[in-house]
């Protein structure tokens, strides 16, 4: 088994990297290292996900912009941007369509191939947008989508953008980009797959499965926060960040997400669990280290931080083994993994 792995930093450097992994062998070979340009580089951020294209180019998405890669000679050779973008998570790369996780800015965005926008799927109204990109926003506990008929402003559209040490602080935000920002989302859509005609969004801060085409919600569990998915003949399957592995067994809501696997239980590894690919026997599913000094705002697992690691499982879905793991903690500048990719080692 041999896969790609995308990954990022939580240091300054805002570059991004792509491994290749044999699992059977152990062995893991740096096959880019990406330095964005000065206008679309962010600390802390790098590569998040990405997925083959039916063209064969590699597409995948950093905070600002989506990259084009060569696989034949592992090089960026296109980079697609707009400025309304903001903390990309995923693109999918479907037919002759990029459909874009926007995370920080609550959409699904849409594009032609050869770089066209063509339209976007929104999860939050168009003024909390419209405000943000100004550099502010009204924080998490108000309801954005919430509206009534007495003609009054909706709930938000008046106050303060918050403050809470982690986003782009007040000072700052008036002369940061938008697309180079940190401001808080509301959904955080984090992966998009289509299936059978219908957009699939992994929604991480409402525990949310959703069909963006069709406006509706497939499963939902709150205190759930999924965040990779894959689509199989047997349902749509999906990591959360605590661990588990989950399995929908169709696409038509709501319908109750099943726990496959406890994947920290099994392989006595764990970290914030993001990344997945699955063949008929097996799941390969990426953890990210967790530190002391820099903890999730979720609620990721009972475990001590110490301990985590960044590396990437093998595990046996019917016999419910660890087949093998391949470390890629980078201790001196806290790697972090996003999406497991199929690869033929070439």
């Amino acid at each position: 088994m041999k896969v790609l792995v995308t990954m990022g930093y939580y240091d300054a450097g805002g570059d991004g990297a792509l491994w290749g992994v044999d699992l059977a062998s152990g062995r893991a070979d740096l096959l880019l290292r990406y330095e964005p340009p000065p206008a679309l580089r962010v600390p802390t951020r790098g590569f998040t996900g990405g997925s083959w294209g039916p063209d064969g180019a590699l597409y995948v998405v950093g905070h600002a912009a989506v990259y084009r890669i060569d696989p034949r000679a592992w090089r960026v050779d296109g980079v697609l941007h707009l400025p309304s973008f903001n903390d990309l998570h995923h693109v999918a790369a479907v037919d002759e369509r990029l459909y874009v996780a926007n995370t920080g800015s609550d959409a699904i965005d849409v594009f032609a191939r050869d770089g066209r926008f063509l339209g976007a799927h929104h999860l939050a109204p168009g003024w909390l947008l419209a405000r943000r990109m100004s550099g502010s926003a009204p924080g998490r506990d108000v309801d954005v989508a919430a509206s009534t008929w007495n003609g009054a402003p909706p709930p938000g559209w008046t106050g303060d953008f918050e403050d809470d040490g982690y986003h782009t602080p007040d000072s700052e935000r008036g002369s940061t980009p938008y697309w180079r920002s940190k401001l808080p989302d509301r959904l955080h859509p984090n992966h998009v797959c289509v299936a059978h005609g219908a957009v699939l969004v992994t929604c991480l801060n409402d525990g949310s499965i959703r069909d963006v085409s069709a406006l509706s919600v497939i499963s939902r569990t709150r205190g759930l926060f999924p965040h990779d998915g894959l689509a199989r003949d047997d349902g749509f399957w999906f990591t959360s960040i605590d661990g588990g592995l989950w399995r929908l067994p169709g696409l038509r809501g709501p319908t109750p997400a099943e726990r496959a696997l406890d994947v920290f239980a099994l392989a006595d590894r764990w970290g914030w669990c993001r990344g997945l690919w699955m063949d008929d026997e097996s799941a390969v599913i990426g953890l990210t280290e967790v530190r002391r000094g820099r903890l999730p705002a979720h609620r990721w697992s009972d475990r001590p931080p110490e301990g985590s690691e960044t590396s990437v499982l093998w595990i046996d879905r019917e016999c419910a083994t660890l087949r093998g793991r391949v470390d890629l903690s980078d201790r001196a500048r806290h790697s972090k993994i996003y999406s497991i990719l199929p690869w033929d080692g070439q």
